[in-house]
């Protein structure tokens, strides 16, 4: 080996010996660092708690040093669950910013249909059926609301024998004849005029008929008095 090799190693150990005396002072100065952090956190944490201490003692407020360690130790031993409930709480964000657009647009199509019920004019009916109501209410008792409840089947059954095609038919015939009858030139009949109309066979029939729906009703009269 020559002088010049023996040189050369020599230089590169030289060199590496830097670099490790270079790296150490780094790790030396990141160190003493990191001390010095952590006694300036030590004296805020003690002033910190000098204050609280102090607030908490002009307060009037006493801590019990066991329960601050028993709840310190509590928070110790439940850290997984706290942990999941962090996990939980984010899901749950994310599942909020999920459900953004679907819920906007559910309001958006909410808003829509509200303005389709008001251009058709549901509101304004719903508005007169409550002013119907408010009105009932006040020429009615309550009494009579309640005779009502109380007699609702007979009410709904009377509803349901009008809704009979044939009943509604007549109803229709007899709205439709006295809304096309001249009330200002409706002739004069005399006895004798009326005598004449009577012997009519289709006068006759409308009196037969009325005779008998007259007795119909004093026979269910009857018997429902009698039930």
């Amino acid at each position: 080996m020559t002088e010049n090799n023996m040189q050369q190693q020599i230089d590169q150990i030289n060199q590496k010996l830097d670099l490790i005396l270079e790296e150490a002072a780094l790790q030396k100065q990141n160190r003493d660092t990191v001390v010095d952090l952590v006694d300036d956190l030590s004296i805020v944490g003690k002033d910190a708690f000098k204050g609280m201490v102090e607030s908490l003692d002009n307060a009037g407020i006493e801590v019990d040093g066991d329960e601050i360690n028993h709840m310190v130790l509590n928070i110790i031993r439940n850290i997984s669950n706290i942990n999941m409930l962090f996990h939980t709480m984010e899901n749950l964000s994310d599942l909020v910013k999920d459900l953004s657009p679907i819920v906007r647009q559910m309001g958006i199509d909410a808003t829509d249909k509200f303005n389709e019920f008001d251009k058709k004019g549901y509101f304004e009916i719903l508005n007169q059926i409550g002013i119907a109501m408010d009105k009932t209410m006040s020429r009615y008792s309550k009494e009579d609301i309640k005779n009502l409840s109380e007699n609702m089947i007979t009410v709904i059954d009377t509803m349901m024998a009008l809704t009979d095609p044939a009943v509604m038919r007549k109803i229709e015939i007899f709205a439709t004849t006295y809304k096309e009858i001249d009330h200002e030139s409706v002739p004069e009949y005399s006895i004798w005029k009326v005598m004449r109309e009577l012997n009519k066979p289709d006068m006759k029939k409308s009196i037969g008929f009325i005779m008998t729906f007259l007795k119909k009703i004093n026979s269910e009269s009857a018997r429902t008095e009698k039930a």
